[in-house]
């Protein structure tokens, strides 16, 4: 399996492919268990917070694409890791295209102000509720159908981890893993329904439609059967996703009992499905940083669970921004934050995320204080990081900085 990631601006958007390892390094064709995901999109325009003589920022580099209809194929999900809006841009996502079954995935603030803009139909809109290891359904867990009716299903999870008492909303994470379908990874307990049962945004407001996706979302009663794939029917009674406030209607799925089929393993099947089973990819994206005991729920609770560690990917900015106390003080942890993780997780690979240096106006920036790091000097900081603990591992992280348009691809 792989995981092409492509920046499609020189801050922090960015383009998630995620393929199973059968999929050819080069292909025009979305193959099955392919999952596409979109994050932060800022591709036109200004942004503002509050009013333009508050702050006013504007790109310094020309974007890959101009708008989301410029894409070649639109992502399955848009995630929006914050109501900034240098994350959640108002012209970007408005370019989404009417008859696009794209689903957006926001966390509670961002999604309040999408929700005021009163753009998209309701069903095209998620929240992602904060991360908590002993709230029940935090994780939104997408399926990937099987290929055939003897292998078993890949899954996609998305959560959204958060710092307590965070009055700025900066300094959170959202936590990306991927499994293709005919991994024989032992499944976690949790019913999950088809995608398809959510109905997928209206074309028009009069008209609400169900179709087939090859991705499935949970739910607590399982799923009615719906039709083939990308064809219309008639609309199945819609089981609950997410309320506006952001709770799950779904069970815990990272502690409940799997349902009796999953219990009932041959014992040849479960020892073959140990000695072949593929580990996940695993992402943590998080722009603005954030401290590792805020992260180490998720760690301990999710991740070593699905034995998705060590961090495929670490996405933090390399920079550091600093503001005074009374606007919000620490604006993105930088390297030394960046250092702390990467180190804590043993990531594979730190991608810059949000450093751009941008054209900034108005009464808010005249206090800011950065300070930018080179690619070497973040380089030496996590050698000495490993090394004054006296534990070097084989390959240690591989620190990378992304042009725009430019991709990279990372096997599993």
């Amino acid at each position: 399996m792989s995981l092409t990631v492509e920046k499609l601006n020189d801050d922090t958007t960015f383009l998630f492919a995620f393929a199973p390892s059968f999929a050819p390094k080069s292909t025009k064709r979305k193959l099955p268990g392919a999952f596409t995901i979109l994050l932060d999109p800022w591709l036109a325009g200004q942004s503002s917070i509050l009013h333009p003589v508050f702050q006013l920022a504007s790109h310094t580099s020309t974007c890959a694409i101009r708008s989301l209809a410029d894409l070649k194929e639109l992502p399955d999900i848009i995630i929006i890791s914050q109501d900034k809006p240098d994350h959640c841009h108002r012209e970007t996502l408005c370019s989404l295209p009417k008859n696009a079954r794209t689903r957006i995935l926001a966390t509670p603030a961002a999604a309040k102000t999408i929700r005021s803009w009163k753009h998209f139909h309701p069903d095209t809109l998620h929240v992602m509720a904060p991360y908590y290891p002993d709230t029940p359904g935090v994780v939104t867990r997408i399926r990937l159908e099987p290929y055939t009716s003897s292998s078993s299903a890949g899954e996609i999870t998305i959560a959204n981890i958060v710092t307590k008492y965070d009055l700025t909303g900066l300094h959170n994470a959202i936590g990306i893993t991927y499994r293709p379908p005919g991994s024989l990874l032992s499944a976690v307990g949790g019913d999950t329904i088809s995608l398809s049962e959510l109905s997928r945004p209206a074309t028009s407001p009069g008209s609400i439609h169900k179709v087939r996706s090859a991705v499935r979302l949970p739910n607590t009663e399982s799923a009615p059967t719906t039709p083939p794939a990308r064809q219309r029917a008639v609309s199945a009674p819609r089981p609950n996703f997410l309320d506006p406030l952001g709770r799950s209607e779904t069970i815990n799925t990272e502690t409940a009992t799997p349902p009796p089929e999953l219990r009932r393993v041959d014992s040849k099947a479960e020892t073959l499905t140990r000695r072949h089973k593929e580990k996940p990819l695993s992402l943590l994206y998080t722009p603005h940083g954030l401290s590792l005991p805020a992260l180490q729920p998720y760690l301990s609770h999710h991740l070593q669970r699905i034995r998705a560690l060590p961090l495929t990917a670490l996405f933090h900015c390399l920079h550091s921004e600093q503001n005074p106390l009374f606007l919000g003080g620490l604006v993105a942890r930088g390297a030394p934050g960046g250092v702390e993780i990467a180190a804590g997780v043993e990531a594979r690979y730190w991608i810059g995320a949000h450093d751009e240096a941008k054209a900034l106006s108005g009464l808010a920036t005249r206090w800011i204080r950065s300070r930018r790091y080179s690619r070497e000097e973040v380089r030496g900081m996590l050698w000495e990081r490993e090394s004054g603990r006296g534990v070097r591992r084989r390959e240690g992280t591989e620190v990378r900085v992304l042009g725009v348009g430019e991709r990279m691809r990372i096997d599993g």
